[in-house]
C-alpha cells in the first residue's frame, strides 16, 4: 500500500478533471504542458453527453436509464431487476476489474492521456491523476419509475459504491503502468447537501461508502483523494483515511470552515495532503482574476492555517494547487487562462523562474 507520508507534492499542480474541449488531443496537450508534476486525464463533457460526470462512470451499473438524445440519466426498476443485479454482482464477485473500466466512447481523454504518458509526455511526473464520480452524487440520481433517489434503495446504492470502487481500482492499475504513483479522486459536489434540510442523508452510510472506495484504491497501491467544490462537514472527511482532500479555496465561507475544522491539524500531522482549489473557475471570477491576486490569496489562506499551530513549510510540503472546480463549463480561452495561472503559481511556489 502506498502511504501519503511517502508522497510530498510540494505545491505541485493538478486539476479536477473536466475541460471544455471537444478534441481529446487538444485537452491532453494542455494538460501535459500545464501540469508537469501531476498531469490528470481530461473529461470532455462538451464532446458528448456520455462524458457527463453522472454518465461517464455509470455504464456498468444495473437498471441504468440513459436517454442520450434528451440528456437524461437515472435508473429504472421497470424491468427484470433481479437479472440486472445478478449481471452486475457476477462481475463484482469474480473481481473482473476490467469490466468496470473506461472506453473511448465514454472517456476519449483517458486513452489519449495514457498514450501520451506512455510516449514520454509525463516523464518526470510525481504522479498521474484520475477521477471518478463519488457514490453520494451518483446516489442522488433518481429511479424514473417512482422518482426516489438511488441512495434510498439499498441494492442500487450498494451497486453504485462497488461500481465506484471497481472503476477507481481499474484507473489505478492503468495509471500505474505509466507511473509509480497513481492518484484517484472521487468527486463529491453533493456533499454540500448534507445537513441542508432538503435531503435526509445518513452520514454513517456515506462515510462507509467512502471507506470502501478508499480501501479499493489503497489496495491497488494508489492514493485516494476527494473533491468537493461546495461546503461540507470537513471534520467527517478529515478522519477518514483519505490521502488528499480538495476544496474550493476561492470561497471565503468554505475556507473558513475548512481551516477552522478541529481535525485539520492532526490530518496534516498524519502526513496527509491538502489540494487547495485556489484558481477560480466561475466565469465572472476567472475573467477578472490575475496571477498576482491568486498568489496573494494562496499565501493568505496558508498563513491562516499556519496560525493553527503548523509551520508554513510543512503545509506547503503537503500542498497541491488546483482550480476550484473543473473548467468544463468555461470557454476554451478561459480554461487556458485557468491553466496558465495554475502553472505559473505552482512553478513559483516550487522555486521555478516563471
Amino acid at each position: 500500500m502506498v502511504m501519503a507520508m511517502n508522497f510530498i507534492p510540494a505545491a505541485a499542480a493538478t486539476v479536477i478533471g473536466s475541460f471544455p474541449h471537444t478534441e481529446a488531443g487538444d485537452a491532453c496537450g494542455l494538460v501535459f504542458d500545464s501540469l508537469p508534476e501531476i498531469p490528470a486525464w481530461p473529461q470532455l463533457p462538451q464532446r458528448d453527453f456520455l462524458e457527463d460526470m453522472n454518465v461517464q462512470f455509470s455504464k456498468s451499473l444495473p437498471c441504468l436509464f440513459l436517454d442520450r438524445e434528451n440528456r437524461k440519466v437515472g435508473f429504472t426498476t421497470s424491468g427484470d431487476v433481479a437479472a440486472e443485479l445478478e449481471r452486475f454482482y457476477t462481475q463484482v464477485i469474480a473481481d473482473e476489474v476490467d469490466y468496470f473500466g473506461l472506453d473511448g466512447e465514454y472517456a476519449a481523454g483517458f486513452g489519449c492521456f495514457i498514450d501520451g504518458a506512455k510516449s514520454g509526455k509525463a516523464d518526470g511526473a510525481l504522479a498521474l491523476k484520475g477521477e471518478t464520480t463519488g457514490p453520494l452524487t451518483l446516489g442522488l440520481m433518481t429511479d424514473v419509475v417512482d422518482g426516489k433517489y438511488a441512495l434510498y434503495k439499498p441494492d442500487l446504492f450498494d451497486a453504485i459504491v462497488k461500481n465506484c470502487a471497481m472503476n477507481a481500482r481499474w484507473q489505478v492499475r492503468k495509471l500505474r503502468e505509466c507511473s509509480d504513483t497513481a492518484i484517484v479522486f472521487f468527486d463529491e459536489p453533493s456533499l454540500s447537501v448534507i445537513g441542508s434540510g432538503f435531503y435526509s442523508i445518513d452520514k454513517a452510510q456515506v462515510a462507509d461508502s467512502f471507506r470502501e472506495i478508499i480501501r479499493g484504491i489503497h489496495n491497488e497501491g494508489g492514493l485516494a483523494g476527494t473533491h468537493c467544490c461546495g461546503n461540507a462537514d470537513w471534520d467527517e472527511l478529515l478522519v477518514l483515511d483519505l490521502d488528499i482532500i480538495n476544496f474550493d479555496a476561492t470561497d471565503e465561507i468554505v475556507v473558513d470552515k475548512f481551516i477552522n475544522a478541529r481535525n485539520i491539524v492532526p490530518y496534516i500531522e498524519r502526513g496527509k495532503c491538502i489540494a487547495w482549489g485556489i484558481v477560480p473557475t466561475l466565469k465572472d471570477k476567472i475573467e477578472q482574476a490575475s496571477f498576482a491576486e491568486v498568489e496573494k490569496n494562496f499565501h493568505s489562506v496558508v498563513k491562516r492555517l499556519a496560525a493553527r499551530g503548523l509551520k508554513e513549510a510543512d503545509i506547503l510540503s503537503r500542498s497541491i494547487v488546483t482550480p476550484s472546480c473543473g473548467t468544463g463549463t468555461l470557454t476554451v480561452p478561459l480554461a487556458e487562462k485557468v491553466m496558465a495561472i495554475l502553472k505559473e503559481l505552482s512553478s513559483k511556489l516550487r522555486g521555478g523562474n516563471t
